[in-house]
Formats: structure tokens, C-alpha cells, sequence
């Protein structure tokens, strides 16, 4: 089983938003000066400093005629699905270019089995198609898409790498959230709409060791609040649903999972390092902080990310995983991540030693 990692890689694409340029452009996509006024005030609470649109990479602002996005007030409910789908084929080409471009071509050729993830496109052939044209990893690897499994993804994808019988695993995340911007007064989607980015992210998986193991990993469903957080295909772009109570249920049930995942590893939490958690948002991370007892300032990184890149869905526990690595992080690092259903992604890593081997690609600070 690939149970190793002996690469990581991230990217995000060229065009980036400050939230204050975001603030002057997203009331042109409200639908009336009272959402806008609204949006406003959410803005300050996100806490996010930067992100990177592949929607802006041809597009600076609304007033675009050929653009995909345009004013509200000439396209009231934003592009329809088949536009939005049209241009993730494009977008997400460029940026798997630049994800894979930095991994070593004599590994990419010897992958044995791929793993693409994306919860923000809706169409055959996906990411592959990208993977195939822009390296040298081989057409007859063992293949599969993780979909609409949201930003747990790509640790259910590791999970899953974990399981196959291949020698050498490549997993492929990569999300490109502004192509589904919408033109909503909801209260969902305008925090969709302000939290959430792109980029990319890779992992190269072998049944070789290396500095970084991962010992174990499994996923812990809680069905019966499925409905506090959705993600759907509608008539104008892949919308979410996001429960207000979202921070509670997982406040509430995060501890036990945990507890019972350490179990199976013969561990307790005292014997875990570092945790690092998707930052669904700033109340995600207080919430499994407060609920695990963490000490104050344990999920800095994961506010970092944060901060500088948005919630990039999926990949985004990746670039934590590596900003971690390069901060000469050691030890047991226990990753965490969260998906509609509800999903809870649970993962256990071991980095032994200064891991610079393993850094091949973009650096998060490199993007950043």
C-alpha cells in the first residue's frame, strides 16, 4: 500500500483579488443595494487577506462584455451552468500545468494508479484530461474521480491511495470555486461567495519509505445533520447550503470521532504534535480549538492559509500539510477536514526529520 509521501505540490492561479478590490467588485453581482450593503459587512469577519481566481485570469472586472461574469443588472442570474462548465475545462488546464509542471517527470511516468479530486466541475472526461496532456504520467494508469465529496476530498483521496494495491499513487485536487460565484441574497451563497478560492494541489504516494508516512486515516459520516452543509448542481452554477449550526454539530461530535480514531492507532491526543484543520472558516477553527482543548494558537497554520489564500476547498488541507513541512514541523501531525454529508476526514501523519526532499513543486510561499 502507499502508505509514503515522497512529493507535494501546489498552485493557484495568477490572478488574485484583495479583499478590499473584492469589496468595490462584488456588489456589482448583488442583486440589489441591500445584499451589497450586506456583503460589506461580512467582508471584515472572513479574515482573509487574499485570493487567486482563475474567473479573473481573462476577466478583471464585470463590466467585460465577453466575459463570463456580468453586472447583475444585465445578467441577473449570473452565467448559466453550461458557460461555467465550458470554462473550468480551460482554467483548470492552465492551472494542472502549473501544479504538475514542478514535480520530477521520472516520477510522474512511473505512477501507477491516479487519483483526481474536484467537487466544482461537472464533466467527463475532468481533471485527467489535464493530467494526461500537461505530464508524462502514463494513459493506462488504474483511474478514479473523487466528486462533490467537497473540502474533505483530498484526504479521502489519500485515504484511498492508502487502500490501492499500486506501488506509486498520484493524487490530483483541484477546485476552481469562481466559476460558481452567485448572484444570490442568500446568506450561503454570499459567504460562499466571500470565503471560498482555487488552486490546486498534488501528492505523490509510493509503497517506498520516506520522511513523511501516512499511519492511518479513515472518514466518520454524521447523516443525520447532512442538512447543515449541501453542495448541488442548479440551473446557474453549483450551489452550497451552509448551516449556521455547522460549528456547533461539529464542536459536539468531533471530539468522539477523534477519540475513536486514536483508538484504533493505539494513541491519545496528548501523543499527537500538531493538528492541522481545513479552515472551512474563522468559526470552524474556534470551534475544533474550543472542542478538542487544543492549547491557543495550535491551528496557526491553518489560519495562515486562510488568510492568505481564501478556502480553496479540497486542496486547501494540502497547502497546510506543506506550509507545515516547510516550517520544520516534526513528529505526529493529525490532519482534519470537513465535507457535505456531513463528512468528517480524519488522517494521521508521522514527518520524521527535516522533510526537504519531499517539497518538489510550487511552494506555498512561492504562490503566496
Amino acid at each position: 500500500m502507499p502508505s509514503y509521501i515522497h512529493a507535494l505540490g501546489t498552485a493557484v492561479p495568477e490572478a488574485a483579488l484583495s479583499t478590499e478590490r473584492a469589496a468595490e467588485l462584488f456588489p456589482g453581482i448583488c442583486p440589489d443595494a441591500r445584499t451589497a450593503r450586506r456583503m460589506a459587512k461580512l467582508i471584515p469577519h472572513t479574515g482573509i487577506e487574499r485570493r487567486h481566481f482563475a474567473a479573473m485570469e481573462t476577466q478583471s472586472n464585470f463590466d467585460d462584455p465577453d466575459g463570463l461574469y456580468r453586472l447583475a443588472s444585465v445578467q441577473p442570474e449570473g452565467p448559466g451552468m453550461n458557460a461555467r462548465s465550458q470554462a473550468f475545462d480551460a482554467a483548470a488546464d492552465r492551472l494542472v500545468a502549473r501544479l504538475l509542471h514542478g514535480l520530477e517527470d521520472d516520477d510522474l511516468a512511473k505512477v501507477a494508479s491516479l487519483v483526481t479530486v474536484s467537487c466544482t466541475h461537472a464533466s467527463s472526461p475532468g481533471l485527467e484530461l489535464a493530467v494526461f496532456r500537461r505530464s508524462t504520467v502514463p494513459h493506462n494508469v488504474d483511474r478514479w474521480n473523487l466528486g462533490f465529496m467537497g473540502c474533505s476530498a483530498a484526504l479521502a483521496a489519500l485515504r484511498m491511495a492508502r487502500l490501492s494495491s499500486s506501488p506509486s499513487t498520484l493524487v490530483v485536487a483541484c477546485e476552481l470555486s469562481s466559476l460558481h460565484f452567485q448572484y444570490s441574497a442568500d446568506l450561503d451563497q454570499l459567504t460562499a461567495n466571500l470565503l471560498f478560492a482555487d488552486g490546486a494541489a498534488a501528492v505523490l504516494m509510493k509503497d517506498e519509505p520516506s520522511l513523511v508516512r501516512v499511519i492511518q486515516a479513515q472518514s466518520v459520516s454524521l447523516p443525520a445533520f447532512a442538512e447543515q452543509m449541501l453542495w448541488w448542481a442548479g440551473d446557474f452554477g453549483l450551489r452550497l447550503v451552509l448551516s449556521p449550526e455547522l460549528p456547533t454539530t461539529l464542536a459536539t461530535h468531533l471530539p468522539a470521532a477523534i477519540e475513536n480514531f486514536l483508538a484504533g492507532a493505539s494513541l491519545s491526543a496528548s501523543q499527537i504534535d500538531h493538528w492541522l484543520v481545513h479552515p472551512g472558516g474563522p468559526q470552524i477553527l474556534d470551534a475544533v480549538e474550543d472542542s478538542l482543548n487544543l492549547p491557543e494558537g495550535s491551528l496557526a497554520l491553518s489560519g495562515l492559509v486562510l488568510r492568505r489564500f481564501g478556502n480553496m476547498s479540497s486542496p486547501t488541507i494540502i497547502f497546510i500539510l506543506q506550509a507545515a513541512i516547510e516550517a520544520g514541523i516534526e513528529g505526529r501531525v493529525m490532519l482534519i477536514a470537513f465535507g457535505p454529508g456531513l463528512t468528517i476526514e480524519i488522517a494521521l501523519v508521522e514527518i520524521n526529520g527535516p522533510a526537504e526532499e519531499i517539497l518538489r513543486g510550487r511552494r506555498v510561499t512561492e504562490n503566496g
